[in-house]
């Protein structure tokens, strides 16, 4: 069996997750890798801002995290067996002033054609809308990458703007040249959830944004693809 049948037999084993391939030509990462392969898991509750429980929220990303964890630990071992060199970039930012991580994950997504950005800065698919844990693994293998997408799909829906409860996001629709800076005020949202950290050991894990996106279910998503 070849690579690509072996990592759609761990991705591709339930209806939680999408995955794609994604070319990082663009990373600082690609003179040792050539591939991303990306995986988007589904949250494995659902969850809206009706009666919103932080902790409820952050337990279960943690918890979503330990899933999609072991699918990318799968690879690595898949990879390791088959003497295919590979990384697994970390999630969290490099540092408090810039607010970048080491691998973009969400700009690999959107390379790889698993969704756009939305108007809050974070991905969001058709399938899932943002309501996603996200994951990675960078190989040094030429495997066919995925068509990149290159507009938003939110249209003029502003329900992630609404639910902010510090006005921070600017309403602009992405574009795959769209900086960050033209979608929201990030360094404020940081700021914002930093102030949960001497109490509770932790930023806040604020979901308002994600929580409040149409595209979370197939009927909503529809009627979001009927607007676009």
């Amino acid at each position: 069996m070849d690579a690509l049948n072996r990592i759609r037999d761990i991705i591709a084993s339930s209806e939680d997750v999408i995955w794609g391939i994604s070319d990082i030509a663009y990373s600082d990462l690609s003179e040792k890798y050539s591939r991303a392969i990306i995986i988007a898991q589904k949250y494995s509750q659902f969850i809206s801002n009706e009666g919103y429980d932080e902790e409820r929220y952050h337990k279960l990303l943690v918890a979503d995290r330990v899933i999609i964890n072991d699918r990318i630990n799968r690879l690595k071992e898949l990879f390791d067996e088959l003497g295919i060199c590979n990384y697994v970039p970390p999630l969290d930012q490099t540092d408090e002033i810039s607010l970048v991580a080491q691998f973009l994950f969400k700009y690999a997504a959107v390379q790889a054609g698993l969704g756009w950005i939305g108007k809050s800065g974070v991905l969001v698919t058709k399938q899932f809308g943002p309501r996603i844990r996200l994951a990675a693994i960078l190989i040094n293998h030429p495997l066919e990458c995925g068509k990149p997408i290159k507009e938003s799909l939110c249209g003029d829906c502003h329900s992630c703007i609404d639910a902010c409860p510090w006005g921070l996001i600017k309403g602009a629709n992405w574009g795959i040249s769209t900086c960050r800076e033209e979608l929201l005020d990030y360094q404020s949202c940081n700021k914002k959830r930093s102030e949960y950290i001497d109490e509770n050991s932790r930023k806040h894990t604020c979901g308002y944004c994600i929580l409040a996106c149409p595209w979370n279910s197939k009927d909503t998503a529809q009627k979001m693809r009927m607007k676009t």
